[in-house]
């Protein structure tokens, strides 16, 4: 299918790799995260953002995604190891 006029090459996703489908998904994921606890938190520590960067795990971001709705802090989202 032709990619439409004035549309990104990009919109056209029947040739993209399973691999880079899912490496876009989750930096959406992360991106939205991070749209997310700026606006609900308005400040998220390096060592936060760090975690979100680096988590290449999509079921995690989409847990924390919608943990980022309940907590009262950024701490409770990303509890510590016990």
């Amino acid at each position: 299918m032709p990619v439409p006029p004035g549309m990104p090459e990009s919109w056209d996703d029947h040739h993209v790799s399973p691999a880079t489908r899912e490496l876009r998904k989750i930096t959406a994921a992360r991106r939205a995260i991070d749209v997310a606890l700026q606006t609900r938190f308005l400040w998220i520590s390096q060592e936060k953002r760090d975690a979100i960067a680096t988590c290449d795990d999509l079921e995690l971001l989409r847990q924390w995604l919608i943990r980022i709705l309940t907590v009262d802090t950024v701490d409770e989202l990303f509890p510590e190891p016990s």
